[in-house]
């Protein structure tokens, strides 16, 4: 039986659509293997760097916590379980930017911020009162994040505070300083007569606002961070 012309061009049609798809098909699987195997690269070959921080201290008893920032469109609000997202968006917009989210990555990733909010509130040891967020009410209603802190009491006497951070366009505004005092009085409400945090040595704005406040240096720490190598 003659096979007409147009069953030849169906026949060449379907030919061809078929090795296309398998050539992509091929493509697509070959970059995913080469991807994943310069992922595995990039993981075992980035060298460790150890990042040198200070652990800075603060004795409650001493501390001056008076300071009340001028009036501004920002507002400063207790913990809450309902701001968990604004803490975890605040700290994300806080870091991942930062030296912080090399030595810390959890940081530098948003869904690792809002597992870190998690992991933290779920602590014993958490300290709801040493925990605030701030918020930019420019809009008329408290809606956009721009800064965060969170407490961990260590024993009876000490406390810790972790991830400080303001958003980049709000700093210089008093922010900080105002949620580090928020925070202060939130220890000592609950016992604690000292405080400590850390800071990379590098980060001279934070070890001022710190040393402004009254803490004091009391050791030096090394964290291990991996380091990608430009090409």
């Amino acid at each position: 039986m003659a096979i007409g012309p147009q069953a030849i061009l169906g026949r060449m049609e379907q030919r061809w659509r078929f090795d296309v798809e398998q050539a992509a098909s091929a493509f697509w699987h070959s970059l995913s293997v080469r991807w994943n195997k310069l992922l595995d690269i990039d993981l075992k070959f980035m060298p460790v760097v150890y990042f040198k921080r200070y652990k800075m201290q603060i004795d409650l008893e001493q501390a001056d916590l008076s300071f009340e920032p001028p009036q501004s469109e920002i507002q400063y609000f207790p913990w809450s379980d309902k701001m968990m997202g604004f803490h975890s968006l605040a700290k994300w917009e806080s870091f991942r930017f930062e030296m912080d989210a090399t030595v810390f990555p959890c940081l530098g990733n948003r869904d690792g911020c809002r597992q870190l909010m998690r992991d933290l509130t779920q602590r014993s040891n958490f300290v709801p009162e040493a925990t605030w967020l701030a918020l930019s009410i420019a809009s008329g209603v408290p809606d956009s994040p721009v800064g965060t802190i969170q407490g961990l009491q260590i024993d009876n006497q000490l406390g810790a505070i972790q991830n400080i951070g303001v958003v980049p366009v709000f700093r210089g505004k008093g922010i900080g300083k105002r949620l580090l005092v928020l925070a202060l009085r939130g220890f000592r409400d609950v016992g604690c007569k000292r405080v400590n945090l850390e800071v990379t040595i590098h980060n001279l704005g934070a070890i001022r606002l710190y040393e402004s406040i009254g803490f004091q240096t009391v050791e030096t720490v090394f964290k291990v961070g991996n380091v990608p190598v430009s090409a």
